[in-house]
């Protein structure tokens, strides 16, 4: 069977590269096209990371601009896009039998549609939806609603959903009748980090040696409260000589660049902005870590499945968060959790609260990890492929 992924993520998107490589390891022939509408940096063409068949595709011009957003919707609307998949599929990649078509962006939800029209077997497509989209958020009210245009012209084509998040089942069932609905949440995969590393973290407390990690979305104008991170870290690396923070991702936004360039040259040394890090690199960096953030704007505050979150509990990371999460009674028995309307000096006092109290520290390090353990992508990832089977039983 083949296995034709669609996206738009970034190349290092944890629930994307879970998928892609467990179901590679499955056996399948998968076929995994990102259409790279934000990252300029990123080559196009052939690529691969876990032995499967992958083709990236420039489109737009990466900006946020009216023109380029205009011109990214009429590509996605219509079967261009398309166009350009099937003469590859049909050329380089596919294998003579049934397939899946498993889309990770609400953008490419056409663009599934029409590869199914062009192929000449057996198809069923999958919408692997990240988020929830009903909510309006911060004040691109127009924008908020694309998502659910596209979910709405598109749900009768949709044979299977997946979604993060148990506590959004009958959400999804309600929107998308004639689909399959399955959970899969954002769970880590089970990493090989060893409680003698987590007992070196552990002993560096007593000497104030510490470091504080963020790496993700760096757009100021999304979700994310970089200002409110950046603010915590300048705090603690002021108060505490011997501790070091970690920011990574990419951003061209001024604002953010000169608060880095400063922080830099409050902190030579020990504050370290490292642009664009490497999934494995990010996974480094977070077993070194012993505080992580989360951090959300108040007008972002729906229920999301954080694989941020989980990362931290593997590696024995205390998170500092600042969103509404799944699973927040277990977690925030090892972590700091606020709600929306919180006040940053309000954070930035409890984690100083908190580091000056070693033994609470070392305590919610060991119950990170330990909780790390029920959170597993190796505990979930076998229903998508039930998923697919259920599908493919059912033509």
């Amino acid at each position: 069977m083949n296995i034709i992924v669609l996206d738009v993520h970034h190349p290092e998107d944890g629930r994307v590269n879970r998928h892609i490589k467990y179901m590679h390891n499955l056996g399948y022939n998968v076929v995994h096209f990102n259409v790279n509408r934000y990252f300029p940096f990123l080559e196009p063409g052939f690529f691969s990371k876990y032995g499967e068949k992958g083709f990236r595709i420039p489109v737009g011009d990466s900006s946020q601009s009216l023109k380029n957003r205009l011109l990214l919707h009429f590509l996605f609307i219509t079967p261009i896009l398309a166009l350009n998949l099937i003469f590859l599929l049909k050329k380089s990649f596919l294998e003579n039998n049934d397939s899946i078509i498993h889309v990770h962006d609400y953008e490419l939800l056409f663009t599934g549609h029409y590869l199914r029209f062009f192929l000449s077997h057996s198809v069923k497509i999958v919408y692997d939806r990240h988020e929830l989209f009903e909510t309006s958020k911060g004040d691109k009210l127009l924008f908020d609603k694309i998502p659910r245009i596209y979910e709405k012209f598109s749900s009768r084509w949709i044979d299977g959903i997946i979604g993060v998040s148990e506590d959004h089942v009958l959400q999804l069932r309600d929107l998308f009748k004639r689909s399959i609905v399955i959970i899969v949440p954002n769970y880590s995969d089970a990493s090989g980090y060893s409680i003698d590393e987590l007992n070196e973290k552990i002993t560096n407390i007593d000497s104030n040696i510490f470091n504080l990690v963020y790496f993700g979305s760096l757009d100021v104008t999304l979700d994310r409260d970089i200002p409110l991170i950046l603010k915590v870290m300048e705090f603690v690396l002021k108060e505490w000589k011997s501790s070091e923070a970690y920011i990574g991702g990419l951003t061209s936004n001024s604002f953010l660049l000169s608060m880095f360039s400063e922080l830099n040259q409050k902190f030579p040394g020990r504050f370290h902005y490292l642009g664009y890090v490497s999934y494995d690199n990010v996974l480094y960096y977070s077993s070194k870590a012993t505080i992580g953030f989360l951090c959300l704007k108040k007008e972002y505050w729906v229920l999301v499945s954080a694989n941020k979150v989980y990362e931290y509990l593997h590696y024995g990371v205390i998170p500092v968060i600042k969103a509404n999460i799944e699973n927040q009674e277990a977690i925030s028995k090892c972590s700091i959790l606020f709600r929306k309307d919180v006040e940053d000096e309000i954070v930035i006092s409890s984690v100083g609260r908190l580091i000056n109290n070693k033994e609470k520290m070392k305590r919610m390090l060991m119950e990170s990890f330990e909780l790390g353990k029920q959170y597993s992508f190796e505990n979930v990832k076998q229903r998508y492929h039930q998923l697919y089977l259920d599908l493919v039983s059912d033509q």
